[in-house]
This record gives C-alpha cells, sequence and structure tokens, in this order.
C-alpha cells in the first residue's frame, strides 16, 4: 500500500493514496475517487447530540408555532385574516423588494468593499430589514387590516406578528434545517457516496464538515433565537398598529429603529460566538417586551364586585345583580308606624 501523505496547514489537505490524489478536510475526512471517508476508512457519524439539536430547533422555531396559530384561531382567540396577512406581506416584501435590493447592490463596485466588511454587512442587513419588515406591516395593517373602516384591534397585531415570524423562519432557516436533517439520517444509514455521486464530491465535503463539525449546542441556538425573534416580531408589529390606530408615525419609526439595533448588533457579535449573538436577542426582546406590552396590551379592568360577593361575576350576571340592587333601592321602604 502506498503512503498516505498529509499537510495541516489548509482546510483541504492533498494526500496520495496508491497514486490516485485525495484531499483531507478539517475532520480529517478523506476524498478519494471512490467516494467519502474518515481517516482509518471508517465515515464519521453525525451525533445523535446534533441531530436531536436540529429536532428540538425545528419543533420550537416552526412546528409549535404553526400549531400554536391554528389552535388560537380555530378557538376565535386570533384572527385567521391577520396571520395570513402577517405571512403575506413578509413573504412578498421580501421576495419581490428586500432580496433584488440586496443583489444589486452587493453588485455595485462602489458598495463592494464596504458591504463584505463587517460593519458595512450589518448595516446593510440592518437597514434593509428594518426598512421593508416595518413597510410590511405598515402596509398589511393600512391596507388589509383597517381597510373599509375596520379598527384595527391589539389581538391583530399578535396573529399579524405570529404570521410574520413563521414566514421568516420558513423561509430563512426552516427549509435548509429540515433538509440538514435528513442528509444527517442519510449520511448515518447510508454514507455520503449516493450524495457525492449526485451533487459532487466538493458539495459532499462541505455538507459532511457542517453536520460532523459543528457542535451540537449551535444547531440548538437557532431555536431559541427563533423563540425570542418571534417576541420581538409580535411587539414591533403591535408597535407600528399602535401608530396606525391613533394615526402617528411616531411609533412607526421607534418600531424600525428597534428592528435595526436588534439586527445590527446581533451581526456585529456575530464574530464572538453564536451564542454571545443570543443573549443579545433574548436582552432586546424582554426590553421591547416588558417596557411596550403595558401600553400595547393592556390589561382590561376587573368588573366591580358587589358587596358581599367573594368572585367576579360575568358581565351578563353582574348586570343583573346591579338591577335588582337599584330596584330594590328605588322600592319604598316601610315606616316604623307601619311596622
Amino acid at each position: 500500500m502506498g503512503q498516505e501523505v498529509k499537510t495541516s496547514c489548509e482546510e483541504w489537505c492533498v494526500a496520495v493514496d496508491r497514486g490516485h490524489p485525495g484531499r483531507y478536510t478539517k475532520n480529517h475526512a478523506y476524498i478519494t475517487d471512490g467516494g467519502l471517508a474518515a481517516e482509518g476508512g471508517m465515515e464519521q457519524m453525525v451525533s445523535v447530540g446534533s441531530i436531536l439539536a436540529m429536532i428540538f430547533t425545528l419543533t420550537a422555531a416552526f412546528f409549535l408555532p404553526i400549531i400554536g396559530a391554528v389552535v388560537l384561531c380555530a378557538a376565535g382567540r386570533l384572527s385567521w385574516r391577520s396571520l395570513i396577512t402577517g405571512f403575506f406581506f413578509y413573504a412578498v416584501l421580501q421576495a419581490l423588494f428586500r432580496l433584488p435590493v440586496l443583489w444589486l447592490l452587493y453588485k455595485i463596485p462602489a458598495v463592494q468593499s464596504f458591504a463584505y466588511s463587517l460593519v458595512g454587512n450589518a448595516l446593510l442587513m440592518a437597514i434593509t430589514t428594518a426598512f421593508f419588515e416595518t413597510a410590511a406591516r405598515f402596509l398589511g395593517g393600512r391596507l388589509v387590516l383597517g381597510r373599509k373602516g375596520r379598527s384595527i384591534t391589539p389581538g391583530d397585531s399578535i396573529g399579524y406578528g405570529l404570521g410574520h415570524s413563521i414566514a421568516e423562519t420558513f423561509f430563512l432557516m426552516g427549509l435548509s434545517y429540515f433538509g440538514n436533517l435528513m442528509l444527517a439520517f442519510a449520511i448515518n444509514q447510508n454514507g455520503l457516496s449516493n450524495y457525492s455521486e449526485v451533487f459532487g464530491q466538493e458539495a459532499a465535503v462541505q455538507v459532511y464538515q457542517v453536520l460532523t463539525g459543528t457542535p451540537a449546542l449551535e444547531f440548538a441556538a437557532g431555536g431559541v433565537e427563533r423563540i425570542f425573534y418571534t417576541i420581538i416580531q409580535i411587539v414591533l408589529t403591535g408597535l407600528v398598529f399602535h401608530g396606525l390606530r391613533r394615526r402617528s408615525i411616531k411609533p412607526v419609526l421607534l418600531a424600525a429603529l428597534a428592528h435595526f439595533l436588534t439586527v445590527f448588533g446581533t451581526a456585529i457579535l456575530q464574530p464572538h460566538g453564536v451564542w454571545v449573538g443570543e443573549v443579545y436577542i433574548f436582552l432586546m426582546a424582554m426590553v421591547l417586551l416588558l417596557g411596550l406590552a403595558p401600553m400595547l396590551w393592556p390589561r382590561r379592568k376587573a368588573p366591580a364586585v358587589p358587596e358581599g360577593m367573594e368572585e367576579p361575576l360575568a358581565p351578563e350576571e353582574l348586570e343583573k345583580a346591579e338591577t335588582e340592587e337599584s330596584r330594590e333601592k328605588a322600592e319604598p321602604q316601610p315606616s316604623r308606624e307601619e311596622t
């Protein structure tokens, strides 16, 4: 057998095995004409922890919001109209406006050097995200939910924000995570030989490196992020709709600014690790929720409880009790002489 020789300073390392060139990846996965194998001739499998983390992310970020939205709409707690409007306007403004604008900007030579820097990329992502997603909320609330004299309710912001978040999850990570999960099962069951034959060894190695080299907790980070981002999307929608109800532009601008700070801060912190960005998103979600929820969704005052009663009555029972009480007061009381 020929001796294998490999270097360790590059992502792709040249090796020689029986006179045939091959390459080693960072994870010591060896590529030859026969397919993909790990060092020692055995393929490295995707860990159970990584697979469970991907399942958690898909469940927390995608399936649970959909199931929750359907249940709440079926129970009459949320409006199907607001939910579908949120999904539709996000998808349209992303696909037809934001993504083409980004594509054009990155094609401009004067913008490229700035756009590919950390700060430049963060600014472009944050500005376009804040502008187009705030515009989607404004147009959805104005053209659909608030048309023909219909007043936008606080519940509309929850339904719209949930639909907005589901669409974002679907387009940004739902498809990729589902595909990665299927490939992880395929690698563990059949290896990557069939995959490399169909898509080529380069693509096979890239997928293999991601699935076997990424820590399981980083796969789970996507699910944690989407939970907090859903809170952010609902609060920002509530802020825009609050501005529409009050006919004021200030809440709309505040929503755009908050969204800009969320995206920009996350992008700037990305080099410091995945979980640093997740902590920042969590803090933004808590600040927005605790700071704005009392204004956007004020708690209704509990109905007055008649004297002598321990628990509040239902509205119809309370009305009946108040009527009987007023009737008793109106009736003339017997005098002492009559008694």
